[in-house]
């Protein structure tokens, strides 16, 4: 049975997510945020020097899902690429602000929503660069083109589809582009990115 149909009801109606995969979401945003902050700023403690707005963050969960629906629906796609999902997902975190950094002197305390975004862009596309090319390093952008980004997605009035497009060149400047993706789908129908 295809993954989308259980997004929908049996009149076509998008379905909520259950709590309990509400809840799986949560754990795994939460569990990427905090590699996150141990890699950038391992000195923020919850609820002191920074929060979580839950609703918010719940609320990024939800509309990641209802545009898998919509991609299911309008566009017949059984399963959303990986780079479309990430994109959609930062385009939310971006708008949505569910983490809010108060330590003035740390290096998130202006865009910790932004940085993680990026974060979760550059993780995703060194996972399926190392599953490409096993044997060579990725590498990250330079300072420049990271400080960019992040000005970018902060104060850029970027769509969903801005972040998409953003996703896949920077994919296929790594030469994991799209048609990459496709032909591993293609000759190894196990492949789970």
């Amino acid at each position: 049975m295809n993954k989308m149909f259980n997004k929908l009801d049996e009149t076509g109606a998008y379905k909520d997510l259950s709590n309990e995969e509400l809840q799986n979401e949560f754990k795994y945003i939460l569990k990427h945020w905090e590699a996150f902050l141990n890699e950038h700023d391992s000195t923020l403690e919850l609820n002191k020097n920074y929060f979580i707005h839950k609703r918010n963050l719940f609320e990024v969960i939800k509309r990641v899902d209802k545009r898998k629906a919509y991609y299911y629906v309008f566009h017949k796609l059984d399963d959303v690429c990986e780079y479309k999902y990430i994109a959609i997902m930062c385009y939310w975190l971006c708008t949505l602000h569910p983490f809010t950094v108060i330590k003035e002197d740390s290096v998130l305390y202006n865009s910790p929503n932004e940085v993680f975004s990026l974060y979760l862009i550059l993780a995703m596309l060194e996972e399926i660069y190392t599953k490409i090319y096993p044997d060579s390093k990725f590498e990250y952008p330079n300072e420049r083109d990271i400080k960019d980004a992040v000005y970018n997605f902060k104060y850029c009035d970027l769509n969903r589809e801005a972040f998409i497009f953003y996703v896949e060149t920077l994919a296929g400047s790594y030469d994991i582009g799209l048609d990459l993706l496709g032909k591993m789908k293609k000759n190894f129908s196990e492949a789970n990115i």
